[in-house]
C-alpha cells in the first residue's frame, strides 16, 4: 500500500510542481522538465531516478539562491522520498557495468 502511494505520489508531485511553476512564475522550461521527469517516473524508465535527482537538485539550488523556501522544501522532500524503500523498489539505482560503453567497443576492435 505505501509503495503504491509513493509510486503514484512522485510523478503527481512533479506534475503539480509544473502547474505551480507555470501559474506563479511562468517558468515554462522548468515545467517542461518536470513533465518529462514525471513521465520517466511513471513509465519507470531505468534512468528516471537519476534524472529526478539531477532535476530536483537543480531546483533546490535555484530555490535556495532565490530564497524560495517552499520550493526548496519541496525539492528536498522529493529527494528524501526517493530514498525510501518503496521508491528504491520502483526505481532502482543505476548500477555500473550493466550497459556497454564506448570504451568496451573500442577495446574489442
Amino acid at each position: 500500500m505505501v509503495g503504491r502511494v509513493v509510486v503514484l505520489l512522485l510523478p503527481l508531485a512533479c506534475l503539480g510542481y509544473a502547474v505551480v511553476a507555470i501559474a506563479t512564475r511562468g517558468a515554462w522550461l522548468s515545467a517542461a522538465a518536470a513533465i518529462l521527469i514525471a513521465w520517466l517516473l511513471w513509465r519507470r524508465h531505468r534512468r528516471a531516478r537519476f534524472a529526478a535527482y539531477v532535476y530536483f537538485t537543480v531546483v533546490a539550488i535555484r530555490a535556495g539562491l532565490l530564497a524560495r523556501w517552499p520550493t526548496l522544501a519541496f525539492a528536498v522532500a522529493v529527494v528524501l522520498l526517493m530514498q525510501t524503500p518503496p521508491a528504491l523498489a520502483a526505481w532502482p539505482r543505476l548500477t555500473p557495468g550493466l550497459g556497454r560503453v564506448r570504451g568496451d567497443r573500442m577495446r574489442r576492435s
